[in-house]
């Protein structure tokens, strides 16, 4: 996992390139915005490593023949492949006009790294954590949007993000292009800044050949991220690979490539379901299935619907239709939802999935573990394990943690 000072390993940020479209000149360009330690919030807008940062290792199909050519760095770098890891998954990161008003500090700039730090631990003490961005970030916090039809979100967002301990964002949603091209551009160049990936969007024609891979521990995993659609817009008037969205082929033939590519575990972010709804809707019960049933695809995390869903088992192997709410303004009875945001829209989880080398040498997931989480929607707007409630110089009710944390396994339905 890309270390954030906690004593893990800086060396998992692989990325394979899916066709030969790029010269050794362009592959200088691309180094520059591999994995980072992205701890500290003096991130800047260079794309030139600092001294002390490992960039982590790039592998680029050069030659267009399908497999991933020798990695860039000097493979001494790289640690033998561990038995055993942690995959971390959280909920929808869904930045309101309130939540952007509680990250605003005394001197009126945006630090999003509080709301975030009651979770910071669970996050950076795992060795691959993966964040849902469901809005596109500004690049210039001029052109901020926070309704329902338009979201734009603050820059700072993104230095958090990576600040809390993530690793990679699948960020394929229904905003992605809700100001369009700009939409995703401004998100792109964010993500990069900090050094995350931007798996599911892509700023160009080029960008969007990418096939995303991470080594975690020595082991090769692939991402990918789709979104059912994009507000109502016209899917076909995005660019080819923009804004990756759900198609039940595409998707098959994007887990084949990465397993060409050297993927060993492939992960599928899927944005789906229906909002407010813990029951799974038809398009997850009959598609979610059969994408498991691929033999290149080991692992579903849903994301949509802002209130957990269940997780199930299939042979071995397990969907997580939804994970609620990371961070968000929606919760029951608010202002901004008088009526369509239900209680448990301030719940999410942290989804812990343990994988471990089975006899025959495969990867697998052989435990799954929550750690609910509730967004402190009236006072501090504030991530808060319920399992473990900080002093951050406020008391919360822990009947209502307790609560949360309840219906949060129930939806679940796994412990």
């Amino acid at each position: 996992m890309t270390e954030r000072n906690s004593g893990r390993n800086g060396d998992n940020f692989v990325w394979a390139l899916t066709v030969g479209l790029f010269t050794l000149g362009a592959l200088s360009l691309f180094l520059s915005f591999g994995g980072s330690e992205a701890d500290s919030a003096d991130t800047t807008a260079s794309n030139d490593p600092a001294p002390d940062q490992d960039r982590g290792d790039l592998v680029v199909d050069t030659d267009g023949d399908g497999v991933a050519d020798a990695p860039v760095a000097d493979a001494s770098q790289l640690n033998r492949p561990g038995d055993r890891f942690t995959i971390s998954a959280s909920g929808d990161i869904l930045i309101h006009e309130r939540v952007a008003e509680a990250a605003t500090n005394a001197d009126g700039n945006f630090d999003f790294a509080p709301l975030f730090a009651p979770v910071r631990n669970l996050i950076a003490s795992r060795d691959f954590a993966i964040c849902h961005l469901e809005v596109p970030l500004s690049s210039t916090n001029e052109d901020l949007a926070f309704t329902e039809g338009v979201f734009r979100a603050p820059m700072e967002l993104a230095d958090a993000i990576a600040g809390a301990g993530f690793d990679s964002c699948s960020v394929a949603s229904n905003h992605a292009w809700d100001s369009g091209e700009a939409s995703v551009i401004s998100t792109v160049e964010q993500l990069q800044r900090v050094g995350l990936s931007h798996v599911g969007i892509a700023s160009t024609p080029e960008d969007a050949t990418r096939s995303w891979q991470f080594n975690v521990q020595g082991n090769t995993l692939g991402h990918l991220s789709y979104t059912f659609g994009l507000n109502g817009r016209d899917a076909g008037s995005v660019p080819q690979g923009r804004v990756a969205q759900i198609d039940e082929a595409a998707i098959l033939a994007d887990a084949a490539r990465q397993r060409e590519l050297g993927s060993e575990f492939t992960i599928v972010s899927m944005h789906w379901g229906t909002e407010f709804q813990n029951e799974i809707d038809e398009l997850q019960a009959d598609l979610g299935p059969r994408l498991l049933a691929s033999p290149d695809i080991d692992l579903i995390i849903g994301h949509h619907a802002h209130v957990p869903q269940q997780v199930v088992e299939i042979d071995g192997e397990y969907i997580a239709y939804g994970l609620g709410n990371l961070l968000s303004n929606q919760a029951q009875g608010i202002p901004e939802c008088p009526t369509a945001c239900p209680l448990d829209s301030q719940d999410g989880v942290l989804l812990d999935f343990v994988v471990e080398r089975n006899d025959e040498g495969a990867l697998e997931v052989t435990e799954v573990i929550a750690n609910p989480t509730w967004v402190d929607n009236r006072n501090t707007w504030r991530i808060i394990p319920t399992d473990s409630p900080p002093s951050i110089g406020g008391e919360f009710d822990l009947a209502v943690l307790s609560d949360s944390a309840a219906r949060t396994r129930e939806s679940l339905d796994i412990n």
